[in-house]
């Protein structure tokens, strides 16, 4: 059974997360040439903290209408 294990930071919706999981069962069945019901996909959601990318965090700030920090 093929298993995807994503990584990202939190603050996902829930429809987000939903499309990543519809387009990657798609595309990995299509090219495995395997059921999508045997593809699972799991995600690893990682808290926004002190250790997060200064390059990442000024993303965050500037998509919330912030300025960059």
């Amino acid at each position: 059974m093929p298993e995807i294990t994503i990584r990202l930071y939190e603050g996902r919706t829930d429809e987000q997360k939903q499309e990543i999981v519809e387009v990657f069962t798609r595309e990995l069945s299509r090219i495995i040439d395997r059921e999508p019901d045997y593809i699972s996909v799991e995600f690893n959601e990682i808290p926004w903290d002190e250790n997060v990318p200064d390059n990442l965090r000024a993303m965050q700030s500037q998509k919330q209408g912030g300025e960059k920090t």
